[in-house]
């Protein structure tokens, strides 16, 4: 980092947390906490041995190829069948089944339980949906491609190329901004490193251009061709003015409606996705629909809005733009006219559910996801040229014909039309009733779940100098500007949101709710912003600097303000960081830092939610819960009685204390050797794994009460793996139960091996197609570990 860049970026940190606005700080919110984990439980300790024993038990694995299996007369006879008699086992589980049964994949001669027939067609949907959304996701990246889909860094418009155009000699390197002289009334550009303060000096002179023209600001729309068509209908470009097509502004606002559509559809949510959820948590209108009405069809919009702007000024008349920005949305129905608007749109409406969510985390996603950034650019870019009109400023008219040679120099429009935006989750609820599959609803959420929209910056609504506003005044001739000449010009007519013909689907940068005609102080106090020709704000680039701090994780701040820096840019969800020198640092004001802050801790709040619901016991893979991402939970369901299976995948586990040699033997060695039986991610890169490597729970303290004795019939192949006894065609085994309502089961293998299973998840499975033979209480001070003990002892003869 060169020494004035080291300098600038000293004096940038050392505004981290300004309270500039006279505002009250507010609570401590960690005196406040919204989640407060619970105490830690007390973690047992356990030897080494008992782990190295249970690491190196490996259950044998109870397979079947046999399709039927012939019981000889001596077997038969004992089991009160009649000789020669067959018995179907199922091929999925190797058990014997029932009266009733489904004939499997295997052929006509195989019969299949109806759980398993279940599973069966439950694993074959999952799997004919995991290919189709690799094709869908094979298309949709080659329409990315051909049609220009997707933000790139070099879309960044410079603005070192006009500000000395523009007047400011020599251009500066880095940000630019605009300094008022009240006297005259003129604007001049200066250098500047004050993030709040910087514009975009193309986007001010495009939006100068659709002020001045037009009197609004720029709109864009993205629409169905064919609203009687929603479903194939391509999706057409829809700019206003026409000339923004192809322009630097017409760019941002279709790439940033388009990033809108996609993560309302859940495309950042699949796994396959080509980027990652910019917030954590945050649900998709697909994730909202399927906990709600998930087989409701609708169509709706929804759209970018300015919700406040206002222009502030520095101690040396540095404007400064103020906006904050959200998502509005709409239900549509479809009628004669094409869609409209329904009458009443719920708030409990998915389109509502995700907008309010998006606006409410407006500030971290604009300060991760680059096209969204550059948007919020464009809308302060906007009101900075409504209050210079507004407030009757003296503008060079070199200006406007800069605005103009950006238009002629525009390429045509390559792509006014793209294919339309679609997603699809495929779904299945398998029900069982009393042994049978009653019902199989299967099918993709998709219908007509259509979204349209864009930008709609609004700002004519707003008094844009709070003090004016209060006063009660109003500009007496709005819209009327003042050229270089001092002559009024004439300015068509603004049109009201009530008037606007058009009906804003995708980015509408409307004003007219905003008087931008006046400027605002600062209530507290902020310093001079800009500087003159050979000042260090002109000859600094604070991005650079900034991105370079961030590289190295070297910020010269509390540790908790370098810790809010770290987690919102240094994440997998923020591509900001390869804008290079393009990029523009947060603003330091508190007020803005504080509310960004704010939504960081209800991140890291949830991350840690996660990983203690995740370590808990009862945490089921089918049914991982609300905070986990909905792509956890699988689509493809078996449910019995009315109810899905879900069963806790880490039934009766412990957490266990274990010495820093052992982890690193577990981590290092065995862990990459073997594969997880449960491996899903989140938005931020955190991967959640689970391995079951032998039985790693000590139990061996519990106290046994009870001891059931069991018998099951076995196949001929799977007899080959037990004891001398189990080839008559049976096989027994113990189920020990302790006071803690732990269960061991144990039983004699071949080569006179004998098992030891701590909790087997399918127990109640494998009790109910065997015979209790008999059951006996144990005796008080009768614990785990004498039968282990006692079963060492034991020497079997080989089968």
């Amino acid at each position: 980092m060169a020494k004035d860049e080291e300098e600038a970026f000293r004096q940038y940190m050392d505004k981290i947390g300004e309270n500039r606005d006279g505002t009250s700080a507010g609570f401590n919110r960690k005196a406040f906490p919204w989640f407060t984990p619970k105490e830690p439980a007390k973690v047992p300790t356990v030897s080494a041995e008992v782990l190295e024993a249970a690491m190196e038990f490996k259950p044998k694995p109870r397979t079947s190829t046999a399709k039927l299996w012939e019981v000889d007369s001596e077997a038969s006879s004992r089991a009160g069948q009649t000789e020669g008699e067959e018995v179907p086992l199922c091929p999925r589980c190797s058990l014997p089944v029932g009266e009733f049964a489904y004939q499997g994949r295997e052929g006509k001669q195989s019969c299949v339980h109806t759980e398993c027939m279940a599973q069966v067609m439950s694993q074959e949907a999952q799997r004919e949906e995991d290919a189709r959304v690799k094709r869908e996701n094979v298309k949709k990246e080659k329409n990315r491609r051909e049609y220009d889909i997707g933000w790139r860094m070099d879309s960044v418009p410079k603005s070192a190329q006009w500000a000395e155009r523009m007047g400011c000699r020599p251009a500066p390197q880095g940000l630019c901004c605009l300094v008022l002289d009240e006297a005259s009334r003129t604007v001049k550009v200066a250098a500047t490193a004050e993030p709040s303060a910087a514009v975009n000096l193309e986007y001010l002179l495009l939006a100068l251009k659709v002020r001045k023209t037009a009197s609004r600001e720029p709109l864009f729309s993205l629409d169905p061709v064919d609203p009687q068509n929603l479903e194939k209908t391509p999706q057409k470009k829809v700019y206003e003015p026409s000339w923004l097509a192809g322009t630097s502004v017409g760019d941002v606002m279709f790439q940033a409606d388009y990033f809108l559509k996609e993560l309302a559809l859940g495309e950042y949510d699949m796994p396959a996705a080509a980027s990652v959820h910019p917030v954590v948590g945050m649900l998709s209108v697909f994730d909202w629909s399927e906990m709600k009405d998930k087989d409701k069809s609708w169509a709706g919009r929804e759209w970018y809005v300015v919700k406040k702007a206002e222009i502030r000024m520095a101690e040396d008349n540095t404007l400064i733009p103020h906006v904050k920005m959200g998502v509005e949305a709409r239900e549509q129905v479809v009628t004669k006219k094409g869609l409209e608007d329904a009458a009443v749109t719920l708030p409990h409406h998915p389109l509502k559910k995700f907008a309010d969510a998006f606006t409410r985390n407006f500030d971290l996603i604009a300060e991760r996801k680059s096209v969204v950034f550059h948007l919020r650019e464009l809308a302060k870019a906007s009101a900075m040229a409504k209050y210079l009109i507004d407030s009757k400023a003296r503008l060079d008219p070199t200006w406007y014909a800069l605005a103009d040679e950006i238009v002629k120099s525009t390429e045509k429009e390559a792509y006014p039309q793209i294919p339309q935006l679609w997603n699809m989750r495929g779904n299945s609820r398998i029900k069982l009733k009393e042994g049978r599959l009653v019902d199989m609803v299967t099918g993709g959420q998709s219908n007509l779940q259509a979204i349209y929209g864009g930008v709609e910056f609004g700002l004519d609504r707003f008094e844009l100098a709070q003090r004016h506003a209060l006063q009660g005044q109003k500009p007496s001739v709005p819209g009327v500007q003042l050229a270089q000449s001092g002559r009024p010009m004439f300015m068509p007519q603004r049109f009201q949101l009530g008037q606007r013909p058009e009906m804003p689907q995708g980015v509408d940068l409307n004003l007219d709710k905003f008087s931008l005609s006046t400027e605002e102080r600062f209530n507290g106090r902020l310093p001079p912003c800009s500087g003159g020709v050979g000042s260090l704000e002109a000859k600094t680039v604070l991005g650079r600097a900034f991105l370079q701090a961030l590289q190295q994780k070297s910020f010269a701040v509390k540790p908790e303000d370098q810790s809010l820096l770290l987690n919102i840019f240094k994440v997998p969800q923020c591509d900001r960081v390869e804008e290079g020198d393009a990029f523009i640092p947060p603003d330091p004001n508190l007020e803005y830092l504080t509310k960004v802050r704010s939504l960081v801790g209800e991140e890291k709040t949830l991350r840690e939610r996660r990983k203690q619901r995740f370590s808990d016991k009862s945490f089921a893979v089918a049914n991982p819960g609300l905070d986990f991402p909905r792509s956890w939970t699988p689509r493809f369901q078996v449910e019995l009685e009315g109810r899905a299976q879900t069963a806790p995948t880490k039934f009766g586990l412990k957490k266990l204390e274990v010495d820093e040699a052992f982890k690193r033997g577990l981590l290092e060695n065995v862990l990459p050797a073997g594969a997880p039986e449960f491996n899903q991610v989140t938005e931020d890169g955190i991967v959640f794994r689970i391995y079951k490597i032998g039985s790693l729970e000590d139990v061996l303290r519990d106290r046994l009460v009870k001891c059931k004795v069991y018998v099951e019939a076995m196949e001929q192949e799977s007899q080959l793996h037990l004891a001398k006894d189990a080839r008559m065609g049976c096989n027994f085994y113990i189920v020990l139960e302790t006071e803690k309502k732990n269960r061991i089961v144990t039983e004699a293998l071949g080569a006179g091996a004998l098992s030891w299973v701590q909790n087997p998840h399918n127990l109640e499975d494998r009790n109910s197609l065997a015979k209790l033979l008999f059951t006996v209480d144990c005796k008080d001070e009768v614990y785990a570990r004498d039968v282990k003990q006692f079963q060492r002892t034991l020497i079997l003869p080989p089968s």
